[in-house]
């Protein structure tokens, strides 16, 4: 067997066409582990994931089987602890492997020795698996009671009346309706179902939309809004989190023909939303999320939606309606049954499954700090790098980062000491001379500024962003002459570098040397850089450009309502993302 990572999603979209088709003949695959919701989930995850595709040998140009994976990290006792876990893990209610039909003898037990042998971990979270799938179970049975411990987790919630989520109750549909209806459910819910469907159908007053192009983001807008009002104080702090994947998931699958959402209205009041995955290969839907009009109560928007929703299912030839995790009292009243649902985790007896490569951990650490960063979950990120630096404090990419980010928190002598720490590890880091330059201009330490720029310029004298820099600190001191040498010198090395360009415009305005006609077109330059730095969060350097640009063509109109707005959600931020290598200008 012939196992490859896949950790890129330009790899995974390039191996659709083979996914599917594994997907499509693999009777126990569930739509959490379609290419479809994959494609989607995937771009949203903050964890790095990787997928293990098996080939029955290196020869072969086809994968028989699939298994997403992704790793955490957790930092405990001074150490970092690796975990792989299911990729679908924390929104994907179920999990698990795809494999084609008569290869899983061969495949599974090639994944459990890939898994021990060549990743490196202290846990394997395996949960979110349904009873049902044996291929888990196989795959479990490969790890032996001498070098692992195997236990089964039932996390049980604070809340008695919250759910059972270890229950995934389900409807296995009939062809028809009509038997649904006499053979699946009560006498109490068949008479309220046909009555409640009976008179929004005969009614002017009532009616169901369906999901289309043309109402996409209302229909989505009205059904999170009503969640919202029901869940957002209970949900907390991962209120924000799951209404996110919710706004991005629904807006995905409907792109690939997988919604289904309807919403109840009674005249142009909207009384209550489902939304449905739908999946086409293996004639399921699966019930997501959904919302109501609380102060509304008859007829019942939940009993209408679901019923609407199990009907549409049966016409169109589906065989199972899935509630999904949760033993709600609701669910089976729609003749619904339970499956279980398995969380089993294997830690090795000895620790870990090899001596852990520290710089390996370390450089995870660091990848999921830095994408923390990038994506300004600041708190997250800050931690990240301290715990890095606790485990190597001489680690130069997390002094760095944490540098970046203390400047960007306003906290410019601890900023300061960072990069002078980083300087002891590495006294040649143009970076880090480059960024203590910054931090200094920032602060108006102009001498100390122009010091740290020759410093980049003496190791790297073709460092044109250093160049623009020194510029601007020149100016800032009236030596204009010096300035605009260097301004000059960064175009002489890259004659088409636009911030050079507009660095030297606006020095020669300010000494009332830049023609009429050049101040008209380089204000329109200015007022873009401006936005283009308030898009980034940068509102000190965009009410430069603003201003600049004003002082260049006082009547430019979008210049006056760009500075006004900026000034004006300048007061509402506490924040600035500040791009660390941007070319500053004259305020």
């Amino acid at each position: 067997m012939q196992i490859d990572k896949i950790d890129s999603f330009e790899t995974f979209k390039k191996i659709r066409e083979n996914w599917d088709f594994v997907y499509t003949a693999d009777h126990q695959a569930q739509f959490f582990l379609s290419w479809i919701w994959l494609s989607g989930w995937l771009q949203m995850a903050h964890e790095p994931w990787f997928i293990l595709a098996v080939k029955p040998d290196a020869h072969d140009s086809s994968y028989v089987a699939f298994f997403p994976l992704k790793t955490l990290l957790t930092y405990e006792d001074g150490g970092f602890e690796t975990e792989i876990c299911m990729a679908g893990n924390s929104m994907a209610d179920y999990t698990g492997l795809i494999c084609l039909p008569g290869y899983e003898e061969e495949v599974i037990p090639a994944f459990a020795a890939y898994i021990q042998q060549e990743l490196v971990w202290s846990t394997f979270n395996v949960k979110s698996i349904l009873e049902t799938d044996t291929r888990m179970s196989l795959l479990l049975s490969s790890f032996s009671e001498d070098s692992f411990a195997l236990s089964q987790l039932r996390i049980q919630s604070v809340k008695v009346e919250d759910p059972d989520l270890y229950l995934a109750p389900y409807v296995s549909l009939p062809d028809d309706w009509d038997e649904y209806l006499q053979n699946y459910v009560g006498v109490n819910t068949r008479q309220k179902i046909r009555r409640f469907l009976r008179q929004v159908e005969s009614s002017d007053e009532f009616s169901i939309t369906y999901v289309n192009a043309d109402n996409l983001e209302s229909h989505i807008e009205i059904l999170l809004n009503f969640w919202e009002s029901r869940w957002k104080q209970q949900k907390g702090d991962t209120f924000e989190v799951v209404i996110d994947y919710y706004k991005l998931i629904l807006r995905h699958c409907f792109e690939h023909n997988c919604l289904y959402l309807s919403v109840l209205w009674k005249g142009d009041r909207p009384l209550g939303a489902i939304a449905n995955f739908v999946d086409f290969q293996q004639k399921s839907m699966l019930f997501t999320i959904t919302g109501r009009d609380r102060t509304f109560k008859n007829p019942p928007p939940g009993l209408i939606l679901h019923a609407d929703a199990i009907r549409y299912a049966i016409k169109n030839g589906f065989k199972v309606y899935d509630f999904l995790m949760g033993n709600e009292e609701y669910k089976y009243s729609f003749g619904a049954k339970d499956r279980h649902i398995q969380h089993i985790v294997a830690k090795y007896k000895n620790g870990h499954n090899k001596q852990q490569d520290v710089g390996n951990t370390l450089a995870l650490a660091l990848q999921l700090a830095v994408r923390d960063h990038r994506s300004n979950r600041l708190t997250k990120a800050e931690q990240g790098y301290y715990q890095i630096l606790e485990a190597q404090s001489n680690h130069p990419e997390a002094l760095y980062g944490l540098a970046v980010l203390m400047r960007q928190k306003g906290e410019y002598q601890t900023a300061e000491n960072l990069l002078k720490n980083l300087l002891q590890v590495q006294p040649n880091s143009i970076k880090a001379l480059f960024s203590l330059g910054n931090l200094y201009q920032a602060q108006d330490r102009l001498s100390e500024a122009i010091a740290s720029y020759h410093q980049v310029l003496a190791l790297q004298p073709d460092a044109i962003a250093a160049y623009n820099n020194l510029g601007y600190a020149l100016q800032q001191q009236g030596k204009w002459e010096d300035a605009i040498a260097c301004y000059q010198k960064a175009l002489e090395l890259q004659p088409n570098c636009v911030e050079a360009e507009v660095s030297l415009a606006n020095a020669l305005h300010a000494q009332g040397k830049l023609s009429p006609e050049k101040q008209a077109h380089y204000a329109a330059i200015n007022n873009d850089f401006g936005s283009k730095c308030k898009q980034a969060g940068d509102f000190k350097t965009a009410i430069a450009y603003y201003r600049q640009s004003i002082s260049m063509k006082p009547d430019l109109a979008e210049a006056h309502y760009n500075l006004d707005l900026v000034i004006q959600e300048q007061g509402e931020h506490q924040t600035a993302i500040i791009c660390e290598q941007k070319t500053p200008i004259p305020a």
